[in-house]
């Protein structure tokens, strides 16, 4: 990186702040599979996940499948689900067995602390 656009950056008369969350690492079950996705500290993965952006403590349950989706903070999504093209807001509970479909063009949102 140039010196120049790093100080830019790096400003010491603006420092740049974030959250630390010391979660561990993700965690990948025995019968898990990802591709293509991007996934934060402490997320429990144990189905497939393809295509995907998963925030912080995500859980996705044994048998599920989340495709094309973007998942935000604390979200839980049980076993034997299939999850398409969804943004799920922070802290949303998916039961076991159920099926989400949005689409490419009109993804499904789930708002925040919503239970399905």
């Amino acid at each position: 990186m140039k010196t120049d656009v790093r100080n830019s950056l790096f400003n010491e008369n603006a420092p740049i702040y974030t959250k630390v969350g010391d979660n561990a690492p993700v965690k990948y079950g025995l019968e898990s599979s990802v591709k293509n996705s991007s996934i934060a500290d402490g997320c429990v993965i144990e189905g497939t996940v393809e295509n995907c952006v998963l925030f912080r403590g995500v859980k996705v349950g044994k048998g599920s499948v989340v495709k094309n989706c973007v998942i935000m903070q604390g979200t839980t999504i049980g076993e034997k689900c299939s999850i398409e093209a969804i943004v799920a807001d922070k802290n949303v509970e998916i039961s076991d067995e159920k099926v989400l479909t949005g689409s490419e063009e009109y993804p499904l949102y789930l708002g925040k602390n919503a239970k399905i």
